[in-house]
C-alpha cells in the first residue's frame, strides 16, 4: 500500500517511514515532491 504523506521534511518522512517499517507494516510513504506537487501549502489552526 502507498500512501501520500503531506511533508516536504524527508526527515520526517523517513521518520515515519522506519516506525512503519518496524511495526511491519506494509506501507510505502510518498510525498508531495514525489507525485509533483510543488505549491506551498499554508498551515494554520484552519488547516488542522
Amino acid at each position: 500500500m502507498k500512501i501520500i504523506y503531506a511533508t516536504g521534511n524527508v526527515g520526517k518522512k523517513n521518520q515515519v517511514q522506519e516506525f512503519l517499517k518496524y511495526n511491519n507494516y506494509n506501507v510505502e510513504l510518498i510525498t508531495l515532491k514525489d507525485i509533483g506537487f510543488n505549491e506551498e501549502i499554508e498551515e494554520n489552526r484552519r488547516n488542522l
